[in-house]
């Protein structure tokens, strides 16, 4: 009788693929190892977020407020470097699953990596692709929106399009529970991280996509020279082997 078992081999995860789609709901697949981190994240501000709503309020009439009007107080987060969107739908999928108000803006310029500064020049690999060609440019607001309206997740999530110098001043001067910043870039991990580390409430979850990137090492450059006289201490998350950016860092807002 013929032996028609599988192989005993090993599996290899793929490499990732930014166009398949990122589902918020396990079980995951090694192919997503790179993608699992920033929701362990999420869901750890929405943890934090919960814990201070279930604390309530000294003020009974506040109280009553946000009871009825639950969009008084929403969850804010925010991703800096949408992409092609798959981060920031399942971040909203895991918000929207768990019924609580929330808003998510997303900030990319839609056009791929802005022009490299002489910071970023004398930090990158001598062989980086990037030096010479635009990378992530393959993407659009307009598709990336196409997939919000498709998931029905408008109402939730907002995308604003332009570098982060000119879009961040135009945002409603408020506090965030979790900011995703995958910008990859030194300048604007640095311009992302003054903007949002005065405006994280106390348990705010602040995520890093690129800390521990190979491609783009000057990712951790920044985060290191902003957080060196901050209290908080980094947390790194691993979902698999180990390889090339699949550890990815965060820090919880004292």
């Amino acid at each position: 009788m013929l032996d028609r078992s599988e192989p005993n081999i090993k599996t290899v995860p793929r490499k990732f693929n930014s166009r398949l789609r990122f589902s918020s709901r396990p079980p995951y697949e090694a192919i997503f190892s790179e993608r699992i981190p920033v929701l362990q994240a999420f869901q750890c501000a929405m943890g934090n977020y919960l814990y201070e709503r279930a604390q309530g309020t000294p003020n009974f009439l506040k109280k009553i407020w946000q009871l009825i009007n639950p969009l008084s107080h929403p969850f804010r987060a925010v991703e800096c470097g949408v992409y092609m969107g798959n981060s920031l739908l399942s971040c909203g999928s895991l918000a929207h699953g768990a019924n609580i108000p929330f808003q998510i803006i997303g900030l990319d310029t839609f056009t791929g990596l802005p022009p490299l500064s002489d910071k970023d020049r004398s930090l990158a690999p001598k062989e980086a692709k990037y030096l010479n060609e635009i990378l992530f440019k393959d993407t659009s607001m307009e598709s990336v929106q196409a997939k919000i309206a498709k998931d029905g997740l408008s109402k939730h999530i907002v995308l604003l399009k332009g570098l982060f110098k000119d879009t961040l001043p135009t945002l409603v001067d408020q506090q965030y529970h979790f900011v995703n910043i995958d910008c990859d870039l030194y300048e604007p991990h640095i311009e992302c991280l003054e903007y949002f580390y005065p405006r994280m409430v106390k348990g705010g979850v602040l995520f890093f996509d690129d800390y521990h990137s190979i491609d783009f090492p000057m990712a951790s450059k920044a985060i290191d020279q902003f957080m060196s006289d901050k209290p908080e201490q980094l947390l790194h998350l691993r979902f698999g082997d180990d390889g090339p950016n699949i550890t990815k860092s965060f820090f919880v807002k004292y």
